[in-house]
C-alpha cells in the first residue's frame, strides 16, 4: 500500500513547494517518508501511512489523500486486459473494506494517457462487486453511500483507495512568497488564514493590549501555525496600552482601533522588511464601511498591500475554524452599520504605533498541542 496525494488543480506548478511542505509536516510528526511523482499525483512511501494521512489534514495545496493499492496496468496491454486487471483489484479492495448491507460508490478519475475510460471502469467494477459480495447484500449508490472506492488512473499505474480523506485545498504555503500581517482578534486571524490558504507564508506580528487579548490571540495563532508546515515559527509580538474610558475592556468596537493601529504599524515596518518584499496584508473586509476602509488606506504609504478578505463571501465558514467566540465576533461585526472609534484622535493612534514599535520582540515557538500556552509563557517571561 502507498499514500497517494492529489494536489489541487492550481498546484502542479508549485509541486516542489508542496513536496517540501509535506516532508516538513511529516518530519514534525516524526514520520519518515519518500516521495515519487506519478503524473500529477504524489506517491508517498511512509512508515506509518495512517498517521501520515491524518498529519496531512492541515497542509494547503492538497485536494485529497488516500491509502491505496498500487496496480500496474502497463501501457502495451490491450484495453480489455487492462480493464480486467483493474476491476479485479477494485473488487479485491471492496471485499476487504465493505460490510453487510452497506451502500458503495465507485469513482474513477483518469489523470494520464490511457485507453481506459472512467465510466467503463466504474460500471465493470460495480458489477464485479455486486457479484462477488451478493451474500453481504451490498448495493451501489451515487449519494449517501457508506463506502467510497476512489480510483486514480495514471499512464502506467492505477491506485485503488482503501481509505480516503479530503484535503483542505488552497495553494502550498510559501509558493507565493511571504507577507507581513498582524493578528489581534478574530477577523485579523481569518485574514492570516486566508493569506496562507492562497499560498503566502504569513509573517505574523502578534499585537495585544491586555492579558485577555493576549490569551485570545495566542489561541488563534496556534490554529494558523498548524497550517504552515513547520516545526516552529518565529513570532514577533508587541503591545500598547489603550486609554479605555471608564475602565471598559476590549470589545468589538475596539476592533476598529486595533485595525488602524496595526495597519499603520505594518506600513511602518514594511519599509525595512526586505524579507517580505515590503508586502503587507490588511484584514479589511466587506464587514467594514467604505469610509473606514478609505480612512485606513489613506494612511498607507506601502505600495504592495493585499486585502485577503475584501471579496470573501464566507467569513463565517472561516470563523468556525477558530471557535464559537470567533463566530460571535463576526456576527456582531455584521450587525454594525458604522464603526465607532473609541480613540478617534489619530495623534493618540500614532502614539500607540510608536509604543508598539518600541515594545517589539521576537519569540521562537515550537508548533505543538501546548503552543498557545508557550506563546503566553514566553511573552510573560520576557516581561519579568
Amino acid at each position: 500500500m502507498v499514500l497517494v496525494v492529489k494536489p489541487t488543480s492550481s498546484t502542479p506548478s508549485r509541486l516542489d513547494t508542496l513536496r517540501t511542505n509535506i516532508i516538513r509536516t511529516l518530519d514534525a510528526h516524526g514520520i519518515r517518508c519518500s516521495i515519487e511523482q506519478d503524473g500529477s499525483l504524489l506517491i508517498l512511501d511512509a512508515e506509518e501511512p495512517i498517521d501520515a494521512m491524518y498529519a496531512l489534514d492541515h497542509v494547503f495545496g492538497i485536494e485529497s489523500v488516500c491509502i491505496a493499492d498500487k496496480v500496474c496496468i502497463g501501457i502495451a496491454d490491450e484495453a480489455e486486459n487492462m480493464l480486467k486487471t483493474l476491476v479485479d483489484a477494485i473488487v479485491s479492495v471492496g471485499k476487504d473494506i465493505m460490510h453487510k448491507n452497506e451502500r458503495f460508490h465507485v469513482e474513477v478519475e483518469v489523470l494520464g494517457s490511457t485507453s481506459l475510460v472512467a465510466r467503463d471502469v466504474e460500471f465493470a467494477a460495480t458489477a464485479g462487486l455486486l457479484s462477488e459480495l451478493s451474500l453481504l447484500n451490498v448495493r451501489p449508490s451515487s449519494k449517501d453511500y457508506d463506502r467510497l472506492i476512489r480510483v486514480y488512473i495514471s499512464d502506467e499505474n492505477a491506485y485503488v483507495a482503501r481509505l480516503y480523506r479530503n484535503g483542505v485545498g488552497g495553494l502550498p504555503v510559501g509558493s507565493n512568497g511571504h507577507a507581513l500581517c498582524s493578528i489581534y482578534d478574530c477577523i485579523s486571524a481569518v485574514a492570516a488564514y486566508v493569506l496562507a490558504e492562497h499560498g503566502f507564508y504569513p509573517s505574523i506580528i502578534l499585537v495585544y493590549s491586555d492579558d485577555m487579548m493576549l490569551r485570545r490571540v495566542a489561541k488563534k495563532i496556534e490554529t494558523i501555525a498548524r497550517m504552515l508546515s513547520r516545526k516552529s515559527i518565529e513570532l514577533r509580538y508587541t503591545c500598547y496600552t489603550p486609554n479605555y474610558k471608564d475602565g471598559e475592556s476590549y470589545s468589538i468596537n475596539h476592533h476598529y482601533n486595533a485595525t488602524v493601529i496595526s495597519s499603520i504599524l505594518l506600513d511602518r515596518l514594511a519599509r525595512a522588511d526586505m524579507a517580505n518584499n515590503g508586502r503587507i496584508a490588511l484584514p479589511l473586509s466587506s464587514l467594514h464601511s467604505m469610509s473606514f476602509i478609505d480612512g485606513v488606506m489613506s494612511r498607507m504609504s506601502c505600495k504592495n498591500i493585499m486585502l485577503p478578505l475584501m471579496f470573501s463571501k464566507d467569513l463565517l465558514h472561516y470563523s468556525k475554524i477558530f471557535g464559537m467566540d470567533c463566530m460571535k465576533e463576526i456576527q456582531a461585526m455584521s450587525k454594525l452599520t458604522e464603526p465607532r472609534l473609541v480613540d478617534d484622535n489619530y495623534e493618540r493612534v500614532n502614539e500607540y504605533v510608536e509604543e508598539c514599535i518600541n515594545n517589539m520582540h521576537t519569540l521562537e515557538i515550537s508548533i505543538g498541542p501546548n503552543m498557545a500556552h508557550d506563546i503566553i509563557d514566553g511573552i510573560k517571561h520576557r516581561l519579568q
